[in-house]
């Protein structure tokens, strides 16, 4: 399996809370684990920085000729994680998941203003992989309505995450120059 930027979000996330579990989707809580947490990929951009011209290039190491160009990009990716937790006997449930909230924004909050850049990793990819997050801020708390269809209630909100990385762009070399020949009577 594919080492994923929303599997790390999700490890970060229940790293930062000692009980929270998380989940590829509802349905992948089939053993009823609460507090829960699913992160979901709102969007996804990839743009150019600066003019788009070549920033550098990487030369094949036997011939010596340019394999691949690059330039640097910025990914930006938002993230919405919802939090789903009953009550218990001490705490109603909407007080859980609020909790948890603020835990999480607190922490993306400290990232984002923080000079130094974040990593966050997926043990569960193929080969691991580790992801650095130049920026993580949060947008906004979103208030979902509780499920009241079954027992225990489960009371929900959700807080969306904006993810920036500075990314590099490659794309193979499509022409090739080796030789080039100059014609001395035309000059």
């Amino acid at each position: 399996m594919k080492a994923s930027l929303k599997r790390a979000i999700g490890h970060w996330a229940t790293s930062l809370v000692d009980v929270l579990h998380a989940y590829a989707d509802d349905l992948a809580n089939d053993k009823h684990r609460y507090p829960a947490v699913v992160v979901t990929e709102l969007t996804h951009d990839t743009k150019s920085m600066g003019c788009g011209k070549t920033e550098y290039v990487v030369r094949d190491a036997d011939s010596g000729f340019v394999s691949r160009t690059g330039k640097m990009g910025v990914v930006e990716t938002n993230y919405r994680l919802t939090i789903t937790a009953p009550s218990d006997r001490d705490n109603n449930g909407q007080e859980i998941v609020d909790g948890i909230l603020e835990e999480l924004e607190s922490a993306a909050l400290l990232t984002w203003l923080s000079a130094g850049a974040l990593e966050v990793s997926d043990p569960e990819g193929d080969p691991p992989a580790a992801f650095k997050l130049d920026s993580l801020k949060p947008i906004g708390r979103q208030s979902i309505p509780p499920d009241i269809t079954g027992e225990p209630f489960l009371y929900r909100a959700a807080l969306t995450l904006s993810v920036r990385r500075y990314k590099p762009i490659e794309r193979p070399v499509d022409n090739v120059i080796e030789h080039i020949h100059l014609n001395e009577e035309s000059i």
